[in-house]
């Protein structure tokens, strides 16, 4: 029995520092949190609804969450964006929500999972390509986005390469990592 104790133990104390390798941000001013390896590096945020950037190092995995004002009388927005988020959601509404900010980006595995409190959240894959004429940049990421009452948020975790198969082939290791942090973010209940 004391063998078993002290394994028990042993392993226990093992699996700690693994455990604590996450920090997780609440961002109380603009209502989320997100989760991600503590030995990533924040980075400073560029325009207005950038609220967090993190990267995991050289030619990995950069991760950001945007945040701002949902007005849900305006003419073009869902009046109840739970119901749309659940129910009647699409891959255009990916196109027409994220995509129209890339060059070329298509969306596949799109599912809708939920925040802790049960509240609803979609998440997706995305492929893109940023840039003009001959010149750009091939990405790979892994996307969440919700809507609660007056706001949204969404979060991106991905990577660019110079060609659609760099990006894939760099993207292959990371794609578990990009994951857990995408399914970590959450917007705050009113």
């Amino acid at each position: 029995m004391r063998a078993f104790v002290l394994a028990v133990t042993t392993g226990c104390l093992i699996c700690t520092p693994a455990l604590a390798a996450d920090k997780t941000v609440h961002d109380e001013d603009h209502g989320f949190s997100l989760t991600y390896p503590e030995q990533w590096t924040s980075e400073t945020t560029s325009g207005d609804a950038i609220r967090l950037k993190v990267k995991s190092g050289e030619n990995g995995l950069t991760c950001r969450v945007s945040e701002n004002l949902y007005d849900p009388t305006a003419p073009d927005n869902p009046s109840d964006p739970r119901a749309f988020i659940e129910k009647d959601w699409s891959l255009e509404s990916w196109q027409t929500l994220i995509g129209a900010a890339f060059g070329s980006a298509s969306f596949s595995n799109d599912r809708v999972a939920k925040f802790p409190d049960g509240y609803p959240v979609r998440i997706a894959d995305m492929d893109f390509r940023l840039g003009d004429g001959n010149a750009g940049f091939y990405g790979r990421a892994k996307i969440a986005i919700s809507i609660r009452r007056d706001r949204y948020g969404f979060v991106t975790c991905g990577l660019m390469g110079n060609s659609a198969d760099e990006a894939a082939r760099m993207w292959a290791p990371l794609a578990d990592e990009a994951e857990r942090v995408v399914n970590s973010f959450a917007l705050d209940a009113p």
